[in-house]
């Protein structure tokens, strides 16, 4: 990259101006092109609504991103178009991109939690206050059944009521379809009936789409996988989510919602390797493991 084009793209841009501009030259990439934006996301293993964010600067696509929509473009003329300038124009504006502050999150409009989940929330609560009940109840009858009238002596070493301990209920979210969107799986009632529904293998790493029939919600996991590798889950519908490896071999996305496994895409990009897509369904004898 030489000095000047880089003092170029740099100078005198207001904030969000280098995001703005990297929109307008993936526009114009396509539309060079003649493809529309969902013509152009099913080359590029994404979607219409990721495209269209894009182009419009709310999303900052990834260095491997662009360089699929450059293939695009370029494939036409690349024997009468050697060089790739544009595309380390476009590489060199996402860096400075990534310096400006992130534009505000477009809210969704809020939605009515369906009856189904409403239910199962009382079910819930219902089931912790039976257990404390039941807890309470046979403290109460141990004491009385051991004579341990006296709270100080009931409290003494070795005693039966002291050895008795009450559970505490487990702080478990719940969320139902759009209410589950950037959520922690692990943290919610959803990691407790996922199924894996698609999976992929490959450069040695596997990823999978874990769904959530319960929750109506799904997200994205890789394993064998390296410190620096990124996941994403795209849904037809809504923000993708994305997760960046920082330690171990595995990792996952929040969630996002999805009526059907297949309202979502799984895909990992692995770093100097490329990128997987989970594409192969899973047999429901097969779907389990941890999310």
């Amino acid at each position: 990259m030489d000095v000047q084009r880089e003092a170029g793209v740099r100078g005198g841009q207001k904030p969000g101006a280098a995001r703005a501009e990297l929109g307008k030259l993936l526009t114009r990439w396509r539309t060079e092109c003649g493809l529309s934006q969902t013509r152009l996301a099913s080359k590029v293993h994404s979607n219409q609504p990721t495209i269209s964010r894009w182009e419009k600067g709310q999303l900052l696509p990834s260095a491997e991103a662009i360089e699929a929509v450059w293939h695009v473009r370029s494939a036409p003329e690349r024997a009468h178009r050697p060089d790739n300038e544009e595309l380390q124009t476009a590489l060199l504006l996402r860096r400075h991109a990534e310096a400006e502050p992130r534009p505000p999150r477009p809210q969704e409009p809020s939605q009515p939690e369906p009856k189904a989940a409403q239910q199962a929330k009382k079910k819930w609560v219902w089931a912790a206050v039976a257990t404390v009940c039941v807890a309470a109840i046979a403290a109460v009858v141990t004491v009385w059944a051991t004579g341990d009238d006296d709270p100080a002596q009931a409290a003494k070493p070795g005693s039966t009521a002291s050895a008795l301990v009450f559970p505490t209920a487990a702080a478990t979210a719940t969320c139902a379809g759009a209410t589950c969107a950037s959520m922690e799986p692990a943290t919610t009632i959803c990691s407790k009936d996922a199924v894996t529904a698609f999976v992929e293998r490959k450069y040695g790493a596997t990823v999978e789409l874990r769904y959530s029939p319960h929750c109506r919600a799904a997200w994205a996991k890789m394993s064998r996988t390296s410190p620096g590798d990124r996941i994403l889950i795209t849904p037809k519908k809504g923000n993708t989510e994305e997760y960046r490896q920082q330690t171990g071999h595995d990792a996952h996305t929040p969630m996002v919602p999805a009526t059907r496994p297949q309202d979502a895409q799984a895909c990992a990009h692995i770093q100097d390797r490329g990128t997987i897509c989970a594409t192969t369904p899973v047999t429901a004898t097969a779907a389990t493991s941890p999310s």
